[in-house]
């Protein structure tokens, strides 16, 4: 996308965010209210409930969420099992577009006053929407929750949600990106499906391998790799865990300035081109569901797909592995957060959904359901879930993982540092620029934001 239609764009949301700074002013969180959080999963009737039980109103909250297909109808099934429990409180669905559309979306409507009570948001905006006054802080309603546990959770999962010494968000959905492959495939091109690659180098031997052009007319029927190589697609979070195992940093230690155009970032990015270009093992216009329909042996994604992939590929057919490393072992925090707007017409409601959608039994559903990983560890270490490990072996490389998954800086400038980097990493592919111009541009554009 040329610069000067980023530009614009990047000021439209600067004027948004400032109106919504005027517009929306935080009201405090009420954890005493009509709502208030209780010791279970399920809510009490309100004290204005009629002596038969039946509330005598009815508190309705709309929700945006960026889930579709499976895991969209997965997460609006809880939702309906939430509402069916909770009489006094009807949460009202609404899908609003992949993270990469839905958060300028949530933010043209924070600053038109008419934004949702509640949002699924990616981890890392938290602190941009905090620093506008469009987010409620949970800290007293973690404060009165007997119930919780803080110290069972994740620290990385409470890592996404913090910002300047407060939690914005709670933690609902983790994941981290590692390999998947399809072990028929690896076994017809002579490959032991025992031995997934372990280093940027065996991932660029294996892919080429498993690449096959038969006809030698430059288009393989079946290629090595597949990857987001696109911005809308994401590309700067998988982009990011080669940059780290590469040794390398997206901003200096005092944020004020960024580092990913050093050698460590061309570097990485180089690798993703050289697979592309030079071996010709990752394709730039992948096929359709290549890699679900047999015609990519690998792919690198989030492990929030394992289960979509095991339908897809077959349980006994789907290899999983840690992500290639290179310098170190590294890779990506994925997954969202839960987070209760300024407006929300009933915080206290908002929160009694939140907690409910994060309790032990329901988080326990929603992972064994998607692939994503349980945010408590007690729940990891349930028989439950102990169940679905021996069910599901995949899923052990998603906990394996957690020892050196990385947070995404929690800091107002990622947003827009992150999407002038993948519109770099996908200039490279679509364009002849070269990574160190790509990544030098992406920088002089990323000045702004760092002021």
């Amino acid at each position: 996308m040329p610069a000067m239609t980023r530009r614009p764009r990047r000021l439209l949301l600067i004027i948004f965010l400032a109106v919504l700074l005027t517009a929306c002013v935080p009201a405090s969180p009420t954890p005493g209210g009509s709502a208030a959080p209780s010791g279970a999963p399920t809510t009490t009737p309100p004290a204005s409930a009629t002596a038969a039980g039946a509330p005598a109103s009815v508190t309705r909250l709309t929700l945006w969420h960026a889930y579709g297909g499976a895991l969209g109808q997965s997460f609006e099934a809880l939702v309906q099992q939430f509402n069916q429990t909770h009489s006094a409180i009807q949460i009202e669905p609404s899908y609003g577009g992949t993270l990469f559309t839905m958060r300028e979306k949530l933010v043209t409507a924070l600053a038109a006053q008419s934004g949702p009570d509640i949002a699924q948001i990616d981890q890392f905006w938290s602190s941009e929407l905090a620093d506008a006054g469009a987010l409620v802080s949970l800290d007293d309603f973690l404060a009165q929750d007997a119930t919780l546990n803080r110290s069972d959770i994740w620290d990385k999962a409470w890592q996404t949600a913090s910002y300047q010494g407060k939690l914005w968000s709670m933690p609902f959905a983790l994941s981290n990106i590692a390999l998947y492959y399809n072990k028929a495939l690896f076994q017809q091109a002579g490959l032991d499906p025992n031995q997934p690659p372990a280093t940027w180098e065996m991932l660029a031997a294996t892919a080429q391998q498993l690449t096959r052009d038969a006809d030698a007319n430059g288009t393989p029927e079946q290629w090595g790799l597949t990857m987001p190589l696109k911005a809308n697609e994401g590309n700067v979070y998988y982009w990011l865990a080669f940059l780290w195992q590469n040794n390398g940093a997206l901003f200096s230690d005092d944020f004020k300035a960024v580092r990913f155009n050093e050698p460590a970032g061309v570097e990485a990015l180089q690798f993703w081109i050289d697979l592309a270009k030079k071996e010709r093992a990752l394709p730039v216009a992948p096929p359709d569901n290549g890699f679900e329909g047999g015609k990519v042996g690998m792919t690198i994604a989030s492990t929030a797909r394992l289960s979509a992939l095991r339908k897809a590929v077959g349980a006994d057919n789907l290899g999983m592995a840690p992500l290639p490393a290179h310098k170190r072992a590294a890779t990506g925090v994925g997954g969202a957060n839960l987070a209760i707007l300024s407006g929300a017409k009933d915080q206290a409601a908002a929160w009694e959904f939140i907690r409910w959608m994060t309790s032990p039994e329901i988080n326990l559903a929603w992972s064994t359901a998607s692939g994503y990983l349980p945010l408590r560890q007690s729940v990891v270490q349930s028989a439950a879930y102990q169940d679905y490990l021996k069910q599901t072996p995949q899923a052990q490389v998603i906990l394996d993982q957690m020892a050196v998954a990385v947070v995404r800086p929690n800091v107002p400038a990622y947003t827009a540092v992150s999407r002038e980097v993948g519109l770099a990493i996908e200039a490279v592919f679509f364009t002849d620029v070269s990574a160190q111009d790509a990544l030098d541009a992406a920088a002089a554009a990323s000045a702004s934001a760092l002021k």
